[in-house]
């Protein structure tokens, strides 16, 4: 059963991992005008991971809506926050969910923007390397994960293993030779996942312990780290990092779980250690759909402005569209992705349906 979530009254929990199975949330406005008039056109931008369930959908609604333009764009989950909460699109792919502080949340609320959340699949972040490289890399544990992006992170390999050595790693890193970090940058959802789901209890038990020195107070006076993740090269596009790290034999970097099976005969993917059972685990749609490529598997979301589907016709029915059992399965597999589970696929729509 869905829970209809207030926008002024009700904050969203902490951490992405309980989201995965979650009931799906919704905002929901003020009733719009009675009899809406369609606009012909449809804007859609945010997450570039989510881009490509949204692309595939946008298709399949242009097959049987000749007359709609669905126009999608992927410049980050931030960035597309930032548009939808101005009121310059019309529905935000994210592969995070939205900011309850800071520019986000209350900047929709400054603007009168309200929205539905609706959860759209699942996706496994995924730590690629070169086909031929000379890391050695089998296997991380989220101390490894730690040592090779955090803060405290070097590029070294023989003081990023003594990092991960010191944080208990059942797996281990090369005691020597140098990687090149090739990742997403801040105005993506995925850079804010992969700190979050990989690593972030481990920073903020190093900040509290005064091991992390580079550090920045934020708004309410407590010291952050400066760099939460350290790389060398920070890319919007994630074939940028695809051609990065397969240029590179030393690369390493992260994506979503579709951008490396559209490339896996370039690109080799790293088992993650499954921190409750210590085994490793390759990403998969498979892995991913049963609960066992952990911790780096999030949920996928499309945010709908609640105005803008009462005003504009052709965003409803696009809406309505993507909210259906076929599209939240099938078209979610196609694009690389595994769907949610039978129960939360229901969520969505149920969610969809109640907010519209």
């Amino acid at each position: 059963m869905s829970q209809v979530r207030v926008l002024r009254t009700h904050r969203r929990a902490r951490g992405l991992v309980a989201a995965i199975g979650a009931t799906a949330l919704a905002s929901l406005a003020i009733a719009g005008p009675a009899a809406a008039q369609s606009s012909g056109e449809v804007n859609v931008s945010g997450s570039s991971t989510v881009e490509p369930i949204t692309s595939l959908v946008a298709e399949l609604f242009a097959g049987k809506n000749p007359d709609v333009s669905v126009r999608v764009d992927g410049p980050g989950t931030g960035d597309g926050f930032v548009l939808f909460c101005k009121g310059e699109t019309d529905i935000s792919d994210a592969s995070r969910a939205i900011k309850d502080e800071g520019e986000e949340a209350p900047a929709c609320e400054a603007n009168g923007i309200t929205y539905t959340e609706l959860p759209v699949g699942l996706d496994g972040l995924t730590v690629i390397v070169n086909k031929s490289s000379s890391l050695g890399l089998k296997c991380l544990s989220q101390a490894d994960l730690y040592a090779l992006f955090g803060p405290e992170s070097s590029g070294d390999l023989a003081a990023d293993s003594a990092i991960a050595e010191e944080l208990g790693t059942s797996q281990g890193l090369p005691a020597k030779g140098t990687v090149k970090k090739f990742t997403p940058g801040p105005e993506s959802g995925t850079y804010d996942s992969f700190i979050e789901l990989g690593y972030q209890k481990i920073m903020d038990a190093r900040l509290e312990e005064g091991k992390i020195t580079d550090v920045t107070p934020n708004d309410d006076g407590e010291n952050e780290p400066s760099e939460p993740l350290i790389s060398d090269g920070q890319f919007p596009n994630d074939n940028d990092i695809v051609k990065r790290v397969e240029g590179s034999k030393t690369g390493i970097g992260f994506l979503g779980l579709a951008y490396y099976l559209e490339n896996q005969d370039q690109v080799t993917a790293v088992a993650i250690e499954n921190p409750e059972t210590g085994k490793c685990v390759k990403p998969s749609e498979k892995t991913v759909q049963a609960g066992t490529y952990v911790p780096l598997a999030r949920p996928l979301f499309i945010y709908v402005s609640n105005e803008k589907a009462a005003s504009n016709a052709s965003v409803k029915s696009f809406v309505d569209f993507y909210m259906t059992k076929k599209n939240l399965t099938k078209t979610v597999e196609e694009a690389g992705y595994a769907p949610l589970a039978p129960a939360d696929i229901q969520a969505s729509i149920a969610t969809w349906k109640a907010a519209s």
